[in-house]
């Protein structure tokens, strides 16, 4: 009998430090009023969003940042518009002293980073935009391998004459992807 002491005495031991375990991983989880969710995902803001006249007409240019403000990465897997047959995502880059488009299946955006899609860089391809005017507005939709599907509004844009389709708002755009809107 003198064995079976020791034994029952090391249960309760055991017994808290799986308590003392399962408290530690709860309170790794977070916790219902906290004030961060933004660091458990991605939170993925757009701004800046413009669509430039096309020089051909059968395509145009567009051109956004992509911020992602939360705490994993996400990818941007495609876009769409009703302005276009199709969107395509492509990166101008230097191959043998020339300069060629590469479409891209996807861009991946970092927690805390900003991709810019711009000109000589990073841009979207309307194929066989509608006609377009500045000053228009062309609705996109990003699609993103974790967020889903983020809204965004691009003003039409003349590179000719110098304007960057702002009109003093700076054309933030949505980043919620339940309807709510800011800007």
């Amino acid at each position: 009998m003198a064995a079976a002491a020791p034994a029952a005495a090391a249960r309760p031991g055991a017994a808290l430090a799986a308590a003392l375990v399962a408290l530690a991983a709860l309170t790794g989880c977070g916790s219902a009023g906290s004030d961060a969710p933004a660091a458990s995902g991605p939170d993925i803001v757009v701004r800046d969003a413009t669509v430039r006249i096309p020089a051909n007409p059968d395509v145009a240019a567009g051109y956004l940042t992509m911020e992602n403000k939360g705490g994993t990465g996400d990818t941007l897997t495609g876009a769409e518009t009703d302005a276009a047959e199709e969107v395509q995502m492509h990166d101008t880059r230097e191959e043998d002293g020339a300069m060629t488009m590469v479409e891209q299946q996807e861009v991946p955006i970092g927690a805390g980073e900003t991709v810019e899609f711009s000109t000589g860089g990073l841009h979207l391809m309307l194929m066989d935009p509608a006609d377009l005017e500045v000053g228009d507005t062309v609705a996109l939709t990003l699609r993103f391998a974790e967020s889903g599907t983020v809204e965004t509004e691009a003003a039409v844009v003349d590179p000719m004459d110098g304007s960057d389709g702002s009109d003093g708002h700076g054309h933030h755009d949505h980043h919620d992807h339940h309807d709510r809107r800011s800007g």
